[in-house]
């Protein structure tokens, strides 16, 4: 892979991550907004949840397209150059994909009236997972060999 492939396919990467953590918040903000609104409001909510849950969904694309192009692309691959990259997909799989998928999961069933408050939690999870991943991703002296 050539550096100036490899510079476009980072980029592409850390972009569609930025867009998908953003567009899950803005869509996790609107379903708590959501449950609180009674009438004429839900039906906008609704309309704007499927916008940013959309814009979720491309921007996980995007990130998991590219960052497993760069994973796989360099030599030695880089799944082969520490635990970080390990560490990283774990949390990805486990905490933002488990997050994007109950978030999707709300999204249809708040459209289909079955309104519930979702945990407070869920955003400072998902924001507390996104900052070890940009930590692991960006220093290249943490668990790499």
């Amino acid at each position: 892979m050539s550096l100036s492939t490899y510079g476009w396919l980072l980029t592409g990467h850390v972009l569609g991550f930025v867009v998908w953590i953003a567009g899950m918040l803005a869509t996790i903000y609107l379903l708590r907004v959501h449950a609180l609104v009674e009438g004429a409001a839900r039906d906008v909510l609704v309309r704007q949840e499927g916008r940013t849950a959309m814009l979720m969904d491309l921007g996980a694309t995007l990130a998991m397209v590219c960052g497993l192009w760069v994973a796989f692309g360099t030599t030695p691959n880089a799944f082969k150059t520490g635990a970080w990259l390990h560490i990283k997909l774990t949390l990805v799989v486990v905490v933002i994909l488990g997050a994007h998928g109950f978030v999707r999961a709300q999204v249809k069933r708040f459209r289909t009236g079955r309104i519930k408050a979702l945990p407070r939690a869920l955003p400072y999870v998902v924001l507390a997972a996104v900052a070890v991943i940009v930590m692991l991703g960006a220093n290249k002296n943490i668990l790499h060999k």
